[in-house]
């Protein structure tokens, strides 16, 4: 199983692997200040793990790339300013790699709870195992818009929580090339 995620370009992230946000030393914490209420990088990763154990260590993929239409240009400067990576997420599992993996489902899915609004973090469901992520859920693109402050929002997307927070270069691949 295939799934993919972005880094910013000229990343060393074939050399050095994939790093979650507790092993990142360029993390921006910026993202998570607001949502976490913290102001280091110590105290956004002490609150990610007591949001779930691992959750520091858990990195965003999503089954397919990321598309925008005119209304989410915001996502276009993502896809532009990053590199696609594809990571071979059964490898990663049969090899040992995989503690969990959670389910950020899409704001106008059914399964969020009546009291969505009560969740500071993004609200994550534990799946069973990586056999639980549906390759062939179809992405609401269409739903994305800056101007409503909709830009991931309706997209669904999986946190893979991984043992040292490190994927390893060899399961990695550089789409394009």
């Amino acid at each position: 199983m295939i799934l993919y995620h972005y880094v910013p370009k000229k990343s060393n992230v074939l050399k050095k692997g994939l790093l979650s946000f507790a092993n990142n030393p360029n993390a921006d914490i910026n993202y998570y200040v607001k949502r976490s209420g913290k102001t280091t990088k110590a105290g956004i990763v002490d609150w990610m793990e007591s949001c779930f154990s691992g959750r520091s260590r858990g990195i965003r993929f999503f089954t397919s790339p990321l598309q925008w239409t005119e209304k989410s240009l915001m996502i276009k400067e993502l896809v532009d300013n990053c590199e696609l990576l594809s990571v071979d997420i059964t490898k990663l599992d049969e090899d040992g790699l995989v503690e969990a993996v959670y389910l950020k489902p899409s704001v106008f899915e059914k399964c969020n709870p009546p009291d969505i609004e009560k969740y500071i973090d993004e609200y994550l469901i534990k799946l069973n195992s990586i056999e639980d992520i549906d390759l062939n859920y179809k992405q609401t693109f269409d739903k994305c818009d800056d101007s409503k402050g909709l830009r991931m929002a309706p997209l669904r997307f999986y946190v893979v929580v991984i043992k040292n927070g490190i994927i390893p270069p060899k399961y990695i691949k550089l789409c394009g090339l």
